[in-house]
């Protein structure tokens, strides 16, 4: 028998075997080489321009007005509103002074607002003597403007524990911490002697209070002020209550 056809199915053999082990060498990688399938692709520039980027969070626009929803409505008041809120003009209610210390961020003021309401007790009859006015004034503001007006408006009264009215009566004021509304509040009391309704001293060491609630909310202010009513005192549940409402509705408005 020839051996030439096994020969040549020989060269074939080894022919072929050497191919694919060419093949083999070039498509797997060798012991301890990265798998391929599980490698990261590598950042082309098309891909890392087409992640988006994070977005700034855009601030609030300026409104023109302060809406009357915005403020203290009548049923925001404790016991009952004896007439609809009533708008005012800019000026019409100054903030307080606190030893004329400046607080306010006027320069950074957007716009606002002041309204009053008088409120007296749920059941009195409709000529009986008010329990209190409340004045508020939402001011909206630039930049950082409300941060700034919270941080200076403590060290205002911080700095001015006692002061003497324009008829030089002693006025003692204390701030007595967050009432829990907004993004940040601030309850301040104002004290002096207690005079009875013809304007003389009562004389026992009993005093009249006035009350303020500063609460913000991102950029605006909410500062309520709940001043009495003549030899009335202001109480301290009611202003807390205005100051959390008052929070409330700017809330809705401005979020």
């Amino acid at each position: 028998m020839s051996n030439k056809p096994w020969g040549g199915f020989a060269a074939v053999v080894f022919l072929t075997a050497g191919l694919l082990a060419g093949c083999s060498d070039e498509s797997e990688p060798p012991v301890g080489a990265p798998n391929s399938a599980s490698a990261p692709a590598p950042t082309t520039e098309a891909a890392a321009t087409s992640v988006p980027a994070t977005a700034t969070p855009r601030a609030l626009v300026i409104p023109k007005s302060i809406p009357a929803a915005a403020f203290l409505q009548a049923t925001d008041v404790p016991g009952k509103a004896k007439e609809k809120p009533s708008q005012l003009g800019a000026g019409d209610q100054p903030l307080p002074a606190f030893c004329a210390k400046d607080y306010e961020q006027k320069n950074t003021i957007g716009v606002r607002g002041t309204q009053s309401i008088i409120f007296g007790s749920k059941d009195a009859p409709a000529d009986a003597i008010p329990n209190g006015t409340v004045y508020e004034d939402v001011i909206v503001y630039r930049g950082s403007g409300a941060t700034a007006f919270m941080t200076d408006l403590r060290a205002a009264v911080k700095g001015c524990a006692t002061e003497k009215d324009d008829s030089g009566v002693a006025l003692t004021n204390y701030l007595r911490g967050p009432i829990d509304a907004g993004d940040d509040s601030e309850l301040i009391e104002q004290t002096r002697p207690a005079y009875n309704e013809d304007g003389t001293p009562v004389g026992d060491g009993s005093v009249h209070r006035k009350l303020w609630v500063a609460v913000r909310v991102g950029d605006t202010i909410g500062f309520v002020a709940d001043i009495g009513w003549e030899s009335v005192s202001a109480e301290k549940n009611d202003a807390v209550s205005l100051g959390r409402n008052a929070a409330k509705r700017i809330e809705a408005w401005r979020k």
